[in-house]
């Protein structure tokens, strides 16, 4: 039997960039957290000219802090992706915290990246793909939620941008009701950065569910006029 966790994040501070980088394919290149799987799989990702270590992770009650550091390098390395995935403790239901950092080899601190995520109780499972907030608007982070039934998600989901159009890419595997009446939910969840406005589609790929697909648009924010006065 494979138990499976939802995670549900909340995006509290990350600068989009504009342009578009090696983690990116035509879309611009905010840092994208992922969250899968039980016990809890953390996968970011972020453009960086650096030389930085594996993550090192420390956990203290509910608050998770994850450090890279920069090695000293003489030339500026040209822009890579810095992919990463670190594995965590099966979490109880309740609310976490988690700060990624980049660090110089002196502990100084040269970018921080914070987010926040709920594990919450078990929940029905609803097979198929979802966008939060369902009407986004330019400034406001993007998290693409999907599950699939009778099935358990074991590795991390691959992300891929072309244009508009967003295509993940999850490994399942079947999943045996542990008892009778009981559907087991494979849930995950891909965060991205704020994104420009336009029309969006989105595209959940698997070999043993789906496809699922949604869409949604991302709009300008409604600017208020002065009133003046008589």
């Amino acid at each position: 039997m494979i138990r499976v966790l939802f995670v549900a994040m909340a995006f509290l501070s990350v600068s989009a960039m504009a342009d578009t980088g090696p983690c990116s394919a035509g879309i611009q290149d905010p840092p994208v957290l992922n969250v899968v799987s039980s016990p809890v799989r953390l996968t970011f990702r972020d453009t960086v000219h650096a030389v930085l270590s594996a993550p090192s992770v420390t956990i203290a009650g509910n608050e998770i802090t994850v450090v890279q550091t920069e090695y000293e390098t003489l030339v500026a390395p040209p822009a890579s992706c810095n992919r990463q995935s670190v594995s965590l403790d099966d979490f109880a239901p309740g609310r976490y915290t988690l700060t990624w950092k980049y660090q110089t080899l002196q502990n100084f601190t040269l970018e921080t990246f914070s987010f926040a995520f709920t594990v919450p109780e078990a929940s029905p499972c609803v097979a198929g793909v979802s966008i939060q907030p369902q009407s986004p608007i330019v400034g406001q982070p993007v998290s693409i939620l999907y599950s699939a039934t009778f099935r358990g998600f074991l590795e991390t989901p691959a992300v891929a941008f072309d244009g508009s159009q967003i295509t993940i890419d999850q490994q399942a595997v079947i999943a045996d009701p542990a008892f009778s009446g009981h559907v087991p939910c494979a849930r995950g969840i891909v965060q991205i950065g704020a994104l420009q406005a336009g029309f969006y589609t989105v595209t959940v790929r698997s070999t043993t569910f789906g496809p699922f697909s949604d869409a949604f648009t991302v709009r300008q924010p409604v600017r208020s006029r002065a009133v003046r006065g008589h």
